[in-house]
């Protein structure tokens, strides 16, 4: 769409366009507008009007044409700065509208881009804060579950309680009834026992009494009874190794069984202590490791064996050092052969075949033959061991033995105070060419570990005995000088001096 002005138009100031130059214009569309026809007689007015201003202005602008003839060349350089500077005005203008438009579009993209950055952030803050809540909902959810599954326990807990405490009530009743009638069964057990133990002991001190007057009438012992007791034993030895020994090594399948056995039982000896109630945990411990080789009797018998062999080690070994270490042994010993009848055969099988004086049994070491029968050993240079330690190491298992005989009132075997009487007798009735320092180094030992006991056993008729021991004895043999014989006189010095012997160190409770 073009826009322009008539080529001529007459001001009625007489001024033209060059005189008031635009400097703000503005371009609006001229929309159609809807008017009511004229009337004929506003068509004749009009008409007449338009006539008379035309005439008017044509007469006008001829003054103007006369007038603008003389100024005309200056005119118009004039009106074409005008026209320039409105023209550099309208862009001036155009281009400030433009930036300022930019920067209300920046500002208006700026202000979107915020607004949408802070919406952003709030819908994170909102999730955020959502998710917080659910936390915190699941939170006390899971603290009221917890709490929940708490007071169930507890109520539980206290139902099973007292669920408990009414059948320990009822255990207890019935506890105390059964032990009432246990006591009741026990104090009569006890009755009974105490009569049958009043009698036994008037059956064996009348015996004590005949043994002592037997072995006072007779001269001389009957050392060929005691020989062939001693090869019995030998024998036993020899039928262990051919009947429990050698056959168990050749099956291969059993002698794993026993090795883990022997693995757990071997460290038991070493862990004996000098106090009671530790070493007879350590002894039932060893009883239990026992009761599982019953369900094969090779095995049984093998394990027993080497329980037999391993205290006999240890009385060799430990005993020589603390003596006082045989006392722990001794009733680890007796607490398996009241436990296990068959453990009797093998234990003392072994005790004669590494100290047969406690059979009362000696013969001359001149030979090879009869350091064997001693129990003598042979060092690494394939020599026999000297005499001290020979007489140590015996005197080890003597002193173990010693302490078994005044052990328990199970009385088994060569363990009790008839096998002690008749050590000591049968020592003293020994052929002096017999005699060596072993025999007073044993008797020694013995008087230290079970002296007391025994001379509160027999009473006066143990003093006729002893003094024989630590008198007439040592006298018959002084020539020979035996260390072991001057310390066995020491202590009986001491004991009648004193009243009483000093025995090995007793075990704590």
């Amino acid at each position: 769409m073009r826009f322009s002005l008539p080529d001529e138009i007459d001001y009625s100031g007489g001024s033209t366009l060059i005189e008031h130059p635009v400097t703000d214009a503005t371009i609006e569309p001229i929309g159609p507008k809807v008017v009511k026809p004229p009337s004929r007689d506003d068509v004749s007015v009009m008409y007449k009007l338009i006539n008379e201003q035309t005439n008017e202005w044509m007469k006008q602008k001829a003054r103007d044409v006369e007038r603008s003839q003389t100024h005309s060349t200056a005119s118009i350089q004039q009106v074409k700065d005008q026209w320039d500077a409105s023209i550099q005005a309208l862009s001036d203008t155009f281009n400030h509208r433009l930036q300022l438009q930019a920067q209300q579009v920046e500002r208006v993209i700026q202000e979107e881009k915020t607004r949408i950055r802070l919406a952003q952030e709030e819908e994170r803050r909102r999730l955020e804060e959502e998710e917080r809540r659910k936390k915190l909902e699941q939170e006390r959810l899971q603290r009221e579950e917890e709490e929940r599954r708490r007071k169930e326990e507890a109520r539980r807990k206290a139902e099973q309680e007292r669920i408990e405490a009414e059948r320990k009530q009822k255990e207890a009743e019935e506890a105390k009834k059964k032990e009432e009638q246990r006591k009741r069964e026990e104090e009569a057990r006890l009755k009974a026992e105490q009569e049958e133990k009043a009698r036994k002991e008037a059956e064996s001190e009348k015996q004590r009494a005949e043994e002592l007057k037997q072995e006072q009438e007779q001269a001389t012992t009957n050392f060929r009874s005691i020989e062939k007791q001693f090869f019995k034993y030998k024998q036993d030895i020899e039928d262990i190794k051919t009947q429990v020994v050698a056959p168990l090594n050749a099956n291969k399948e059993l002698k794993r069984q026993v090795n883990q056995y022997k693995r757990k039982i071997n460290p038991k000896f070493g862990q004996l202590s000098n106090s009671i109630s530790h070493t007879k945990t350590v002894s039932m411990e060893v009883y239990n490791l026992v009761i599982p080789t019953q369900s094969n009797d090779l095995v049984y018998k093998w394990i027993l064996n080497f329980i037999a062999k391993a205290i006999i080690d240890q009385a060799e070994t430990e005993v020589i050092v603390r003596p006082f270490a045989a006392r722990p042994l001794a009733i680890l010993a007796y607490f398996l052969l009241e436990k296990f009848p068959e453990f009797e055969y093998f234990l003392t099988a072994r005790f004669i075949k590494k100290c047969p004086y406690i059979l009362g049994y000696s013969c001359s070491i001149d030979s090879e033959e009869g350091r064997k029968r001693m129990g003598w050993k042979r060092n690494q240079d394939n020599k026999w061991e000297d005499d001290v330690k020979y007489d140590e190491r015996v005197g080890g298992i003597c002193t173990v033995w010693s302490v078994m005989t005044h052990e328990s009132p199970a009385q088994i075997g060569i363990y009790s105070h008839k096998s002690s009487w008749q050590f000591v007798a049968r020592i003293l009735n020994t052929d002096l060419n017999l005699i060596r320092n072993t025999h007073f180094e044993l008797l020694a030992n013995w008087w230290e570990a079970v002296g007391g006991e025994f001379a509160n056993e027999y009473g006066y008729q143990s003093k006729k005995l002893m003094f024989a021991m630590v008198g007439a004895f040592v006298d018959a043999v002084a020539s020979k000088r035996f260390p072991a014989a001057a310390r066995l006189r020491l202590l009986g010095e001491e004991w009648q001096t004193k009243g009483m012997i000093q025995g090995l160190k007793q075990m704590e409770g």
